[in-house]
């Protein structure tokens, strides 16, 4: 009997997971909250975001991300972590996938530094 790895059964759950958020299209402002939805906690989010229109729940979101173009899935238990518990804008969507969004990260710190020991070379002559 062939079992999968783990890697492989990880890239079936998410095909799984884009071909029906694909095939999904939810108003997450309706009152009606779809079976697997996490319901919005609006009370958090109005203290956040008092201007904005807030979801009453979160769904599976699909994006492409912006720097190596594959195809992820934004989970509705990673958005209301976002949303509620990071406190992240309401307008704000994901663009990167983990792997970009770590490059990401140590790019910008890596320029930090150089830009610190630039100032430091600089003021300590």
């Amino acid at each position: 009997m062939f079992r999968k790895s783990g890697l492989q059964r990880r890239k079936e759950i998410k095909a799984a997971r884009l071909e029906r958020v694909k095939r999904s299209e939810v108003d997450v402002y309706s009152e009606v909250v779809p079976k697997g939805a996490l319901p919005a906690n609006t009370e958090i989010l109005r203290e956040i975001n008092p201007l904005e229109r807030l979801p009453n729940f979160y769904i599976d979101r699909h994006f492409i991300c912006k720097d190596c173009e594959s195809h992820e899935i934004w989970t509705a238990k990673q958005q209301k972590w976002w949303y509620e518990i990071a406190r992240g804008s309401i307008a704000s969507k994901a663009v990167r996938c983990r792997s970009c969004r770590y490059k990401e990260k140590r790019r910008k710190e890596e320029a930090r530094r150089v830009h610190l020991e630039g100032l430091a070379r600089k003021y300590n002559k």
